[in-house]
């Protein structure tokens, strides 16, 4: 009796540890892409001579931005944190005229790198910790982090994304 409870217990534990290995493994399955700075970009939104064939969006405030970004329209995104906006427009100019700076958060520009390397969009800010995730059917998820605003109306938790 006492050699199949120790049976029962290693198998258990074996099943239990690879449920758990598979777990951690579909996360870090995930594909990510990355930014390249470029002064280029930046001088872009700076003189608004943007690309026109992006969609084009911005995440908080429209008195002050955190980031405004540009990507090709293959691409979805599916946020309630992210705004809509067209680039030809006064109010597109006001918000790159007012993206939130603060001490050692400078502006900058760069160009939005999708898993393979390749460039999908542009980016204008001050977070250089920004996140971009691409998920199935040309699903875009892009994730500032910004933990000393606490969220987009300062109430914080994660309700927003």
């Amino acid at each position: 009796m006492i050699a199949h409870k120790n049976f029962i217990k290693k198998y258990f534990s074996i099943g239990f540890l690879g449920i758990v290995i598979l777990v951690l493994l579909s996360g870090c399955s995930a594909r990510y892409g990355s930014y390249r700075l470029d002064e280029e970009v930046k001088q872009a939104f700076e003189t608004h001579q943007l690309p026109a064939d992006y969609q084009y969006y911005y995440y908080g405030h429209s008195n002050e931005p955190i980031v405004i970004f540009g990507i090709e329209t293959k691409y979805e995104m599916h946020s309630v944190m992210w705004k809509n906006v067209s680039a030809d427009t006064q109010e597109f100019r006001e918000l790159t005229r007012w993206v939130w700076e603060d001490y050692e958060y400078y502006k900058f520009g760069a160009e939005i790198l999708n898993p393979d390397g390749e460039k999908i969009g542009i980016i204008y800010t001050a977070v250089h910790e920004t996140v971009f995730k691409f998920g199935a059917n040309n699903r875009i998820t892009v994730i500032p982090h910004t933990p000393f605003l606490w969220g987009p109306e300062g109430e914080g938790g994660d309700s927003w994304l």
